[in-house]
């Protein structure tokens, strides 16, 4: 061998030891398990916003700092752990609705029944960030904050006018006076049936949370209403009301504890592998349904800012876990406001088929309204919270008519047809008297068809679900009432009952299958570097999205709590 060729040879191989030594460091850095003391207190340092799971991303990167799937699951093992002596639990504002905060208080509960303690300070915010902190053993006031637990308000943002100036006009159908998701965009302010659905709602979730809190901080109902009707108030106010049990710094949460212990980060112990709470040969799947419903695959951004949960991606989950030997149940997991009609009774069917050979029980987050509640249909049972918003049984449909702004930048069209309704979508003009009826048509199917599963599934008739229809959204507790779900409970409660339906026995491990899995380091380096091929035809769909609503379950309005 020539000696410049054993030269190249000898690169080559120093490389491939680099890259080896390189590629196992990485590794080790991803894999390696962090240090926990024998004897510790879990700090969980919980702000910010929520989601249902949080997405696979690099340090840094956006997304929910925490997920109801994390918790959950590091809750069930902190329980189980005999080096996690107790919960420390520090609150600022959190941006999530009223649902999660139940669920993560009922899984904070859940870990105190292990006759672990759980303390609890409030930094800043208001009856969110309370109402968290209230599930605690204790619960303090940090000295110099702020809490403001003045009840619950709502805005409602319409566009009506913008679009008018901008030669845009909303041409858009609803079936039922409550189903008022386009009066965004049609109407300059509430209408009646508007404004008197979302009355009745916050006033449902603020009495759920008041009773919520009472129940936690053993108070009267009545007396815990007072002081928020008088809200905000000094510290030492709640603190005469038996809200708070003291008003301090943050290291005296510790005083608080039993005895003085090191503290673990809750993210540290996540990368932590034992103990294992779910194992064993049966397996209960968890799907997380979150995002606005459409069809094709999850991710990415909704019109309207959030998540979007593709039909494909659902179904193949549904689909998945049906055909495992090994699953003996499913709880799927719901939080969506609906959307796409087509897309949900895709997913609808999917379950449909897996309630045929399995358990299947829903537990319903912050929404699961129209599409979202569409989808749970299947289920041999369903669980809300009581702050659950669903229902919104209807459908709407429509278009934006764009002609007037396509004059104001000078584009003219000349439409040609072969048939009286092949315009019928186009965005040059609104609908004739006969594309309207048409259209109609159409929708009132839909609906009737959504209204005969919602009979059939709740064992009531079709003249018993239609006033209770109509687009209204329903609180969790008044969905319970109504008969549209059959208990008040989060996700524990949802898979205590998939354990018994899958007639596992109670002192028997189960071991748990999660849909989405989160993706590896090395995927999401090929997420990061485009390895994954994109369909050319998403860009496309998104911008027909914009200018046409195609027959739709979403939710009437957007309910944004402050």
């Amino acid at each position: 061998m020539k000696r410049g060729a054993l030269i190249a040879l000898l690169v080559v191989i120093v490389i491939l030891l680099g890259l080896f030594i390189l590629g196992g460091f990485i590794y080790m850095q991803f894999t390696q398990e962090p240090y926990v003391p024998e004897r510790a207190y879990l700090k969980i340092d919980l702000g910010g916003v929520v989601a249902e799971t949080a997405p696979s991303r690099f340090p840094g990167m956006s997304g929910a700092a925490f997920s109801i799937h994390d918790l959950w699951y590091q809750l069930e093992r902190a329980a189980r752990d005999e080096r996690i002596q107790g919960i420390l639990l520090r609150v600022q504002y959190l941006d999530t609705g009223f649902a999660k905060i139940e669920e993560i208080g009922r899984l904070l509960k859940r870990f105190a029944a292990s006759k672990k303690p759980l303390a609890a300070i409030v930094v800043d915010g208001g009856l969110k960030e309370y109402y968290l902190a209230s599930f605690a053993d204790k619960v303090i006031m940090f000295r110099g904050g702020m809490l403001s637990v003045s009840g619950i308000g709502a805005e409602a943002l319409f566009m009506k006018n913008t679009l008018s100036k901008l030669g845009v006009q909303a041409d858009i159908i609803h079936i039922g006076d409550y189903k008022t998701a386009p009066n965004t965009f049609t109407e300059e302010r509430m209408t009646p049936a508007h404004r008197e659905s979302t009355q009745a709602l916050l006033d449902d979730l603020y009495q759920a949370v008041i009773e919520g809190i009472a129940a936690n901080r053993k108070l009267d109902p009545l007396a815990v209403r007072k002081v928020l009707d008088r809200s905000p108030l000094p510290a030492e106010e709640y603190l005469k009301a038996g809200m708070l049990d003291s008003i301090a710094c943050e290291d005296d949460l510790f005083k608080l504890m039993p005895k003085t212990l090191p503290e673990v980060e809750f993210r540290t112990y996540a990368k932590t592998r034992a103990p294992l709470p779910f194992s064993g040969s049966k397996k209960i799947a968890v799907i997380f349904a979150s995002g606005e419903i459409n069809m094709g695959r999850s991710g990415g951004d909704s019109l309207f800012g959030g998540d979007i949960l593709g039909a494909d991606t659902l179904a193949g989950q549904l689909r998945s876990a049906r055909n495992n030997s090994a699953v003996k149940a499913v709880v799927l997991r719901v939080d969506s406001p609906g959307g796409s009609a087509v897309a949900s009774d895709v997913i609808l069917r999917e379950a449909e088929l897996l309630a045929q050979k399995k358990p299947l029980v829903v537990s319903m987050s912050d929404v699961a309204a129209s599409g979202g509640y569409w989808i749970a249909l299947a289920a041999h049972k369903i669980f809300a919270a009581p702050q659950t918003i669903t229902g919104s049984i209807g459908v709407f449909s429509g278009k934006f008519v764009l002609k007037g702004f396509y004059d104001k930048i000078g584009v003219t069209k000349e439409i040609v047809t072969t048939s009286e309704y092949a315009a019928m979508y186009s965005d040059y003009k609104p609908f004739s008297a006969n594309e309207r009826r048409k259209v109609l048509a159409e929708m009132e199917q839909i609906y009737a068809a959504f209204l005969k599963k919602v009979a059939a599934n709740r064992k009531l008739r079709v003249a018993d679900v239609e006033p209770i229809a109509r687009g209204r959204v329903w609180s969790g507790r008044s969905a319970l009432k109504l008969r549209l779900v059959d208990g008040l409970g989060g996700l524990s409660a949802a898979l205590d009952e998939a354990r018994k339906l899958a007639r596992i026995p109670q002192n028997e491990r189960f071991g748990v299958r999660v849909y989405p899995q989160k993706k590896s380091f090395f995927e999401m380096i090929f997420d990061l570097t485009g390895a994954k091929v994109q369909n050319p035809l998403d860009v496309k769909a998104r911008l027909q999205a914009y200018r046409r609503f195609f027959p739709a379950m979403a939710m009437p309005f957007t309910l944004r709590c402050f």
